[in-house]
């Protein structure tokens, strides 16, 4: 099974081959996501078509080196951004230069919540104890398996392991709410 980060590589050498593969494998579950935004068909395969682009060029640009998230989260949301730009559309003749769209809105508003939460994160992990970041982290972040970690970390066996990821995740969230009270 080919790694998110791996397949970002790829596409940084310009593998078309990738490319296509990622094409393939997502537009069905983007076509699926993007209907219940209620808009055509037709506009759902330009959206789509765009949104590769955009994530080709982001690679080719350096914008997007690393993932912080999943291919298909990140792919998905560039596609949301342009799907609430086309739905956001003017369909009548004169200019709306000066109102900010309710997309745009939701763009700022998004951003500000995405970031707080960012920071809360950071200051929850920070509080977490060394091991359980390398847990996590391990599975989480670099996409290792029950498997690979426990044979990293020398764990006497997954499930031992297991029980530690789900108390470290645990700690973790427990952190967060914290920081919200």
């Amino acid at each position: 099974m080919v790694k998110d980060q791996d397949i970002i590589d790829s596409l940084k050498d310009n593998d078309q081959q990738v490319l296509d593969e990622v094409y393939r494998k997502h537009k069905k579950s983007f076509y699926l996501f993007a209907r219940t935004f209620s808009i055509p068909t037709n506009d759902i395969e330009d959206i789509y078509q765009e949104t590769i682009i955009s994530l080709y060029e982001n690679i080719q640009n350096n914008k997007l080196s690393k993932l912080t998230s999943s291919l298909k989260t990140y792919l998905f949301a560039i596609g949301k951004f342009k799907i609430l730009k086309q739905l956001n559309k003017p369909t009548f003749p004169y200019s709306q230069d000066n109102v900010i769209l309710v997309s745009e809105e939701m763009q700022v508003f998004e951003a500000e919540v995405n970031e707080e939460r960012q920071k809360t994160l950071k200051k929850s992990w920070a509080q977490l104890g060394d091991k359980c970041q390398q847990i996590l982290e391990l599975y989480y972040y670099k996409g290792k398996t029950l498997d690979e970690i426990q044979k990293d970390l020398n764990y006497s066996s997954k499930d031992v392991l297991k029980s530690q990821k789900s108390r470290c995740l645990k700690q973790l969230k427990e952190l967060v709410k914290k920081t919200h009270e």
